[in-house]
């Protein structure tokens, strides 16, 4: 199930335990464009996107750029993003894909 969630410059979301910092919402090469700092427990990464763009998130699901809205006059940026949790099940663990019960009846 996709979720939707609006974000401003200076914003972390949190998505399934991956903090996805909104360093930049502005205009590159003529576009608008959105940078992000995308960390979990062992990685860390800066990546700048385009709308209709998206991206894996490492141990979770994707995340994909609907819209960039660079700053206008008063109107601060934002952007709308979309997390897509994919077909993991309530429970499991988004790095393994396994389910605590796995986890247990491996010990």
């Amino acid at each position: 199930m996709e979720q939707l969630v609006t974000v401003k410059q200076g914003t972390q979301p949190t998505f399934d335990g991956v903090k996805v910092g909104v360093v930049k919402i502005g205009v590159a090469d003529g576009k608008p464009a959105i940078q992000f700092w995308i960390r979990t427990g062992g990685q860390e990464r800066k990546q700048a996107f385009r709308e209709g763009q998206s991206t894996a998130l490492p141990g979770a699901g994707t995340l994909r750029i609907v819209s960039i809205q660079p700053a206008d006059g008063g109107t601060p940026a934002s952007a709308v993003l979309a997390y897509d949790a994919g077909q993991l099940t309530p429970g499991s663990d988004r790095r393994t894909g396994k389910t605590r019960r796995d986890v247990i009846e491996q010990r």
